[in-house]
């Protein structure tokens, strides 16, 4: 028999115990009874207060004492007097309408994995303090007849135990904002409605789109992607809807990428980069499930889940006229995906690194090297990555980070976010493996350079006037300074041009962004081989 999660209660008052006891009889509850539960069912319940936490001391009371609670649902206004309350806000009244989020900015400082749920009779939250303390769901609860208790049940088992997919190639990681994003993403994956990722460059929204949401949709047809930034912008309509004989010069009669996705999934890179006659086409084709080819009056239905992603503010983009406004309410931003780069969740970067290296590991010339140094190690080909000191039973090669690299990979900013790290990480192993099969050594054991780590890890410098060779004029040495300037910039801020353009240039980044991107063209700068120079993986 599945066992049902145990509940803190914290409310100033009973009205919500109550409310849970009798609607959620099922549930266990953390009281300050020292009884065993359930509560439901127990012989002292008749005349019992239910007691449950009142106050912030009451709380981290239980939370000690009990380490099987598994969600706290929390009170957000407490009328309770001055020398209970939390210190937030400046008035007794202020500090009891916010005394809920001081006690969540508390739980998070001492128990940064604890579900929360707030809960209130509100309908206007605070929601810049929702987003910075992480809150998991919220339930607006005015009273039993109003109270939606399968609602809340479910809320509460979707905020414990997340449904994911058990053979994810994903790492969702223990951050409070990617197990949220999992909720969510798992729970709209399976809508007919469309999707947005957001997310800095190398943040994964990728991956997420083709290793989970996918095959979460349960839809029978192929996962097709398409990076609409590497099209040129005169063949992006062919590319999806396709073409019909004749209908340019060299045009054949073929199925575009919207027809290839038909019952599956089509995965729009870089939707900001969409002209605006573009954007027009694809809101007809999001609105009606029909494509047309060109050169063709035909119109054929297509039946297919749009996820769209973007490194780019679209807000700001309509604000800007750059972006359609009716296009973006198609996408659904209210419920978007924000992933977070890799800076904000260095919990994970050790999960991140395994997960990543073992997909590259994946391929066949770097199997090959693996599998040749295990066989004259004697130890299974598989690699395990660790950090010297750490206890492991692992029968494979071990490849082990010394305590000052972790250090510094954990003080790095992580500016290219996932891209960077499977770069740095492969290069680590790589580089330490085909050394152990030069020196025809046969330890199992295989530490990684210290001094290679310093150089991935250090940032990208400038290029210094004594390394540029002379030139015939004045002109060409300041172009090849501005080149290796701009491609050192690049690197930096991860090959994101809004970045670019906020650090280079004042004013509007939206619009200095295409300026900065133009300019890279111009100098002969092409990001596909900086990306493939720092075997950067594009479908990461």
């Amino acid at each position: 028999m599945k066992v049902r999660p145990k509940l803190l209660v914290v409310d100033d008052q009973s009205r919500y115990i109550e409310l849970c006891h009798a609607l959620l009889p099922h549930y266990r509850y953390a009281t300050l009874c020292q009884l065993p539960g359930p509560c439901a069912g127990c012989s002292k319940r008749e005349g019992c207060e239910l007691t449950h936490a009142h106050d912030a001391a009451e709380v981290f009371s239980a939370l000690s004492r009990d380490e099987e609670i598994d969600v706290v649902l929390l009170d957000l206004r407490f009328e309770l007097p001055e020398e209970r309350l939390l210190p937030r806000g400046r008035s007794l009244k202020e500090r009891q309408a916010q005394q809920g989020l001081a006690i969540l900015e508390k739980i998070r400082a001492r128990y940064p994995a604890m579900p929360v749920i707030l809960m209130t009779s509100e309908s206007a939250l605070p929601e810049e303090d929702l987003r910075r303390l992480e809150v998991d769901e919220y339930a607006i609860m005015a009273g039993e007849d109003a109270f939606d208790a399968r609602a809340l049940g479910l809320l509460i088992d979707q905020v414990v135990r997340p449904s994911g997919l058990s053979d994810s190639r994903y790492v969702f990681g223990t951050s409070r904002s990617m197990q949220r994003l999992q909720r969510h993403g798992l729970a709209l994956a399976r809508t007919s409605l469309p999707m947005l990722l957001l997310g800095e460059t190398g943040t994964g929204k990728s991956a997420l789109a083709r290793d989970v949401l996918h095959p979460a949709s349960q839809r029978k047809g192929a996962f097709v992607a398409v990076d609409v930034s590497a099209i040129p912008e005169n063949l992006v309509a062919a590319e999806l809807f396709g073409t019909a004989p004749g209908a340019f010069s060299g045009a054949v009669g073929r199925a575009g990428r919207f027809e290839e996705a038909d019952a599956g999934t089509l995965f729009l890179d870089e939707i900001g980069n969409l002209s605006l006659s573009m954007q027009r086409l694809l809101l007809l084709a999001l609105q009606s499930g029909e494509v047309t080819r060109l050169g063709e009056n035909r119109s054929r239905s297509v039946d297919v889940k749009v996820i769209a992603a973007t490194h780019a503010d679209l807000a700001a983009e309509v604000r800007a006229g750059r972006f359609r406004a009716d296009l973006l309410a198609r996408l659904n931003p209210a419920a978007a995906l924000s992933l977070p780069p890799l800076r904000e969740r260095k919990q994970d970067l050790l999960l991140l690194a395994r997960k990543l290296l073992k997909r590259r590991l994946e391929r066949a010339g770097d199997r090959a090297l693996l599998q040749e140094y295990a066989a004259r190690a004697r130890v299974l080909p598989e690699a395990n990555l660790e950090v010297a000191g750490e206890s492991t039973s692992s029968e494979g090669l071990r490849f082990v980070l010394s305590p000052r690299t972790f250090a510094q990979m954990n003080a790095h900013d992580w500016p290219g976010n996932l891209r960077e790290l499977e770069n740095a990480i492969t290069t680590l192993v790589l580089v330490g493996l085909a050394a152990a099969l030069r020196d025809e050594t046969e330890s199992p054991i295989i530490p990684l350079p210290e001094r290679l780590a310093d150089e991935l890890l250090r940032p990208v410098s400038g290029t210094s006037a004594s390394e540029i060779p002379p030139q015939d004029r004045l002109r060409d040495l300041s172009t090849l300074l501005e080149r290796e300037f701009l491609r050192n910039v690049y690197f930096e801020c991860g090959g994101d041009f809004e970045k670019m353009a906020k650090r280079l240039l004042k004013g509007e980044s939206g619009e200095n962004a295409r300026r900065v991107r133009t300019r890279f063209n111009q100098l002969g700068l092409r990001a596909r081989e900086l990306k493939a120079q720092q075997s950067l993986d594009d479908s990461e």
